[in-house]
């Protein structure tokens, strides 16, 4: 245990804001490692970039104003972190603010008797909030820094002291997370989510002590003599990975009386997997692995208002970082006049957003979005109030952001019809087929019509090695998928999409290929030049897409 003789015994509102920032910014340093710690295919998604979002949320939230008292800013950050969670990860580290701001109350300083405390009810929540509690994970970090704390705490009350003997801990436990899961030990690595409440401890003890810079890459904890190689093991097979995991839906319930925790928990378990609820009286948390994301949005609504809807395909997840990429229906580009009928639809890249604008002839606005970064409930909502018009017809262009576009449909007052685009280049096909002189029924008809005639391909470098429907990838490699199907791998991009197109166009008269920002012009001449020459039967137009992630997207009529 530290001598406190020279230590900071507590932290004022100010000091505690410092604080949190640093964990977010130590967070950031290291997202990249804790992400890498994933075991694939984890259910989670990416740990490192869910903390990191959750963790800005928060951020966002804190105010500005340094007289604030700490207890104050512990119950806005508490709250901020529970509708922001982002993953499984994002929820159980929301159970550490919940305890901050239950352990310092009314008091208007932390101290580390404070400190302790909160560690415990983030335990005895995490525990509880989960159906199968599994050692090994962040809830073994938890419960093993709670008791180091309670220790440190009654030796004496130094909040610096008892965080010093907390961290120190932290990265302990973590090295020891590989002897209580064997997937761990197998993959040779530890567990992700309890190192990242490590590198959050660092920064905020760095904060503390004001010691720069707050955001240091942090060595990872391996067992013995190990060293992290920086990726799982190449030889690794899990047997998760012939599991279908699924969708995992998060998602907010919000209600003027008292929520049953336990009542929405025991639902969740029985239609879905791996659920976690928490919350307080009037807001629940949700995260639960869905077959079908829908089924447990209706089980929502049955007890409340939704918001923070957040849908994960976990089979698809790859190293994406959602957190470089930020989102904002607010700046989203928007028709300057009053229109009849008003479009909003999801995009990223410059390309598909020009292409989008000009093709809604006034009408559509956008919301900066796609695979790894889907727009939440409250940015699509915000976007379709915003539009200039009280019918709009909303393009999710991603079947993960449909039930975020059809929960909008019903928590807007303005007539809002979602036309259930699966990709970008469905949804492009639909919206040409928008007549501003049409009801919002006939165009809503006529998209309609029109998705389920559409092909969509995608043409992308794997992050990872990873085999998946006997399909071997080793990172680095081409491959394409055509309507969510892998038909093609191989080293070179042109040549996947082209195989793809061998194989999926043999009946189609038109061919749109979207390229993508990573592509230099030589690269879209030549793929432009070869493609025409190969399929002279098909007509083929290239346009600049600009969306990030992808090489190609591609159309297929």
């Amino acid at each position: 245990m530290q001598n406190s003789s020279t230590k900071i015994p507590a932290a004022t509102s100010a000091r505690l804001s410092d604080m949190i920032r640093a964990t977010t910014l130590a967070i950031e340093a290291n997202r990249d490692t804790i992400n890498a710690l994933n075991v694939f295919p984890v259910p989670d998604g990416d740990t490192g970039t869910n903390m990191l979002l959750t963790l800005r949320s928060v951020v966002e939230d804190m105010p500005l104003d340094p007289k604030e008292s700490a207890n104050n800013v512990a119950k806005i950050v508490a709250r901020s972190a529970l509708l922001g969670a982002r993953g499984n990860s994002g929820l159980i580290l929301a159970q550490y603010f919940k305890g901050l701001a239950e352990a310092i109350g009314e008091d208007t300083e932390l101290t580390g008797e404070h400190l302790a405390k909160s560690i415990r009810i983030a335990t005895t929540n995490s525990y509880k909030a989960l159906p199968n509690p599994v050692e090994g994970t962040m809830l073994t970090v938890y419960r093993e820094c709670a008791e180091v704390a309670e220790k440190s705490a009654l030796a004496n009350d130094s909040l610096e002291s008892v965080l010093t003997d907390v961290a120190d801990e932290a990265l302990a436990s973590v090295r020891r997370t590989p002897d209580l899961l064997p997937v761990l030990a197998e993959a040779e690595v530890v567990d992700s989510g309890g190192f990242g409440f490590a590198v959050m401890l660092d920064g905020a003890l760095r904060a503390l002590r004001g010691e720069t810079p707050v955001g240091r890459v942090i060595e990872v904890p391996m067992p013995g003599k190990q060293k992290f190689s920086g990726s799982v093991k190449a030889d690794f097979v899990s047997a998760s990975e012939e599991i279908d995991w699924g969708y995992c839906t998060v998602f907010a319930i919000q209600s003027d009386s008292k929520l049953d925790l336990d009542k929405i928990r025991n639902h969740m378990d029985r239609i879905g997997r791996s659920p976690i609820v928490d919350g307080t009286d009037g807001i629940a948390k949700v995260h639960v692995h869905m077959e079908d994301p829908g089924e447990a949005l209706t089980a929502g609504i049955s007890y409340g208002q939704l918001s923070n809807i957040e849908i994960g395909n976990m089979d698809d997840q790859t190293a994406g970082w959602a957190a470089d990429r930020r989102y904002s229906a607010a700046t989203a580009a928007k028709p300057a006049t009053p229109v009849d009928v008003a479009i909003v639809a999801v995009a990223a890249g410059d390309g598909l957003n020009d292409l989008i604008l000009s093709s809604g002839m006034g009408a559509a606005s956008i919301v900066e979005g796609g695979d790894t970064m889907n727009p939440s409930v409250a940015d699509l909502l915000e976007a379709v109030e915003a539009a200039p018009s009280d019918k709009v017809i909303l393009l999710p262009n991603n079947k993960n952001v449909v039930p975020a576009a059809k929960a909008v449909s019903e928590l807007s007052e303005k007539d809002v019809r979602v036309v259930a685009t699966r990709s970008v280049q469905t949804g492009i096909a639909a919206l040409l087929e928008f007549n501003t002189t049409l009801s919002i029924d006939e165009n809503e008809e006529a998209m309609n019509d029109v998705v389920g005639e559409v092909g969509d391909g995608r043409v992308c470098l794997a992050s990872r090695d990873v085999t998946v429907y006997g399909h071997e990838i080793r990172k680095g490699m081409a491959f394409a998928t055509f309507n969510d199907e892998i038909v093609a791998v191989g080293r070179d991009p042109l040549f996947v999409l082209t195989k793809m197109l061998e194989l999926q166009a043999g009946d189609a008269e038109i061919v749109t290929i979207y390229t993508g920002e990573s592509l230099s012009s030589e690269q879209v001449e030549t793929a432009t030049e070869s493609l025409t020459n190969k399929f002279k039967e098909l007509e083929i137009e290239v346009v600049h897409g600009g969306q990030p992630h992808y090489e190609y997207l591609v159309a297929v009529e």
